[in-house]
């Protein structure tokens, strides 16, 4: 056999072997895994882990990915292979609990009567066919989650979500929410007394018995009942000793609280209206004593003012009504909320009124997180301001912002000690029972899980929705997120620890960082060109104006030589600003380009050719060898 047939089968059997490696590798090694993504992007973070190792039935996944369609759209096709790709990573790290099937569900197919049937979202293309991007998550008793479509808006909790839907079908009955509160937010909604007129329970109580059971607490009693998961507070008023130590028990043995607290209750000012002092007093609320020990403090002498997240009212003078901004009462939009956190990420605005601020207190060794912040244009001002009423013009006159970023509703997190050192409080003949003693928790058992919000007027219905009367029907419009955060919180803290301590993950697709920044400050460039036009404009159109003004106060209808001239000029000059406009429009654009290039080539380029180097030194290294050996072989015959 010669050297040429010698090397033609070698490199036949190389090929063979190449394709045989990579069937094998891709049937046999799918679920080997070396993740080298800088945020971990297809790891599972180690609670998502444990709660995989807790669940107690098997669960079926059904992942529906118009993967053919998908083509046409390369950012969903993507995408579609991250989700799938951490899916398989669930699946892989479930010990054969989760079972999963992919799914691609063509047209006038029975695939696609399941996926619309389930609740998959269908999205039209402008081919006439729809594009399925969703998942079904069933247990073994037919309860079901379901993502009608992947955003990629929220890949950054892709992850929360898919392990807070595996976490709802282990324990699919609803979390046990007890209310304490001091407003009449859960009136008697009995038919009698709807039919009569009588105080009706405030939206937001609608919208948590449809995710939760709620049970409403009489803390005279002084002890939260064990069937309770989370506490929530709002507007605590008159809690005695007894009372504040069962809150304080329930959040050291585990318990997870979300409480509300004001300076200045706008809605209960306004019931109280007429009361003297004693109303005023009931609209101020506080739970220091336990938020202290929790580690912040929520004052009650000041609100906070935003000029930048005002709103705007009707103010009346002089038998005038104007608009004006109003400083307490803010609309908190994407800017003011902590988009790394999965209660109010991708969250629409919150509407608030006269707001407190909460205080993270030095040495407490509580991670206290903010969610809710006012802008730097915010300054505190004195409760007593408002106590009278609403009073725009004076606030702005006295507003001058500090520069700080407020926080209006934080996160607190840690080991936390109890706002009861010594023990239970005494009963009303001076003792404590033996029981209470021996079951007294001075620190926490775990980590506390609090949310605090130092507003409670976003609560009532005036805040964040109207209702309109369509065909006889009653229909709640919703104009703010106020419901949608409680609800994310109550949502959020109703998980487990390890559901709670996942964070927002990076996302696949990663900007060109330097690209934007280039392309940032030309276009300040291109604007600083662009006002300088339009300020030649203006004046060339008052000069225009000015000469044939001129020309008519003289008695004649024509621009003389002179003035034609000087409007020619003007008129050269705005071409050329023009011209000079479109020479930096076109260097922004050459050097993007340029820079782009350079990069996808040292990204997609540069790595083959290094590789490539590298096995031509290799090759011309085993030949020298080959040579050298053949040599001394020859010599030694």
């Amino acid at each position: 056999m010669n050297r040429s047939t010698t090397s033609v089968l070698a490199l036949g059997l190389a090929a063979i072997l190449f394709l045989s490696v990579n069937v094998f590798s891709s049937n046999s090694l799918r679920s080997a895994r070396l993740d080298l993504t800088e945020n971990g992007l297809y790891t599972l973070s180690a609670g998502s882990k444990r709660i995989l190792d807790e669940i107690p039935e098997p669960i079926r996944l059904r992942f529906y990915f118009s993967e053919k369609l998908a083509i046409q759209l390369p950012n969903i096709k993507s995408y579609g292979l991250r989700v799938r790709e951490l899916l398989e990573e669930y699946v892989n790290l479930s010990g054969g609990k989760i079972h999963l099937e992919v799914i691609d569900p063509e047209p006038f197919t029975e695939a696609e009567d399941d996926a619309v049937r389930l609740g998959i979202q269908a999205v039209p293309l402008g081919t006439g066919d729809s594009i399925y991007f969703g998942l079904v998550a069933t247990n073994t008793i037919d309860d079901r989650q379901v993502v009608p479509f992947f955003s990629r808006e929220k890949e950054a909790f892709l992850e929360y979500d898919l392990t807070r839907m595996l976490f709802n079908l282990s324990d699919p009955k609803k979390p046990v929410v007890g209310l304490i509160s001091g407003l009449q937010m859960n009136a008697d909604a009995s038919p009698m007394m709807r039919f009569s007129g009588g105080p009706q329970p405030w939206a937001i109580i609608g919208a948590i018995r449809d995710s939760f059971a709620l049970r409403t607490l009489d803390p005279r009693q002084g002890v939260i009942p064990p069937s309770v998961d989370i506490l929530l507070i709002t507007h605590p008023l008159g809690l005695d000793e007894h009372a504040l130590y069962a809150i304080d028990q329930f959040v050291m043995a585990g318990g997870r609280a979300m409480v509300f607290v004001d300076p200045y209750s706008e809605v209960t000012a306004r019931a109280q209206r007429g009361a003297g002092q004693q109303g005023l007093a009931l609209a101020s609320s506080t739970l220091d004593k336990l938020l202290n020990t929790w580690g912040v403090s929520v004052p009650t002498d000041h609100v906070i003012g935003d000029f930048d997240a005002s709103q705007q009212v009707n103010a009346g003078q002089g038998g005038q009504t104007r608009v004006v901004r109003y400083l307490v009462w803010l609309q908190l939009a994407a800017g003011n909320l902590n988009p790394d956190d999965v209660v109010t990420a991708d969250l629409g605005p919150l509407i608030m009124a006269n707001a407190g601020t909460i205080k993270a207190l030095p040495d407490s060794g509580i991670k206290v997180t903010p969610l809710v912040s006012t802008s730097t244009q915010a300054m505190r001002m004195e409760t007593n301001l408002i106590r009278f009423g609403p009073a725009p013009d004076r606030l702005l006159e006295l507003f001058k912002p500090d520069g700080e970023r407020h926080m209006i509703a934080a996160r607190l997190a840690g080991k936390a000690k109890s706002a009861f050192p010594d023990g239970p409080p005494k009963d009303i003949n001076g003792k404590v029972a033996e029981k209470r003693k021996a079951a007294h928790m001075k620190d926490s058992s775990s980590p506390i899980s609090v949310i605090v919000v130092a507003d409670t007027d976003m609560l009532h219905d005036q805040f964040w929705l109207r209702k309109r009367n369509m065909m006889g029907q009653q229909m709640i419009v919703p104009i703010a997120a106020n419901a949608d955060f409680v609800i994310n919180a109550l949502d959020n803290l109703s998980g487990s620890s390890d559901l709670i301590g996942l964070r927002s993950r990076g996302k696949s697709t990663r900007p060109f960082v330097v690209v934007e920044a280039m392309r940032r400050a030309a276009e300040q460039k291109f604007l600083a060109e662009e006002r300088k036009l339009k300020e030649r404009l203006e004046e060339s159109k008052k000069r225009i104006a000015e000469l044939e003004s001129r020309a008519q106060a003289s008695g004649g209808s024509l621009l003389t030589p002179e003035q034609q001239r000087e409007i020619q000029s003007v008129r050269s000059q705005v071409l050329q600003t023009r011209k000079q406009l479109r020479d930096v429009q076109h260097n922004l654009n050459r050097e993007i380009d340029g820079l782009e290039t350079r990069l996808k080539f040292a990204n997609v380029g540069l790595m083959p050719l290094a590789v490539a180097l590298i096995a031509a030194i290799l090759a011309v290294y085993g030949l020298r060898r080959r040579r050298r050996g053949s040599g001394s072989a020859t010599v030694r015959n």
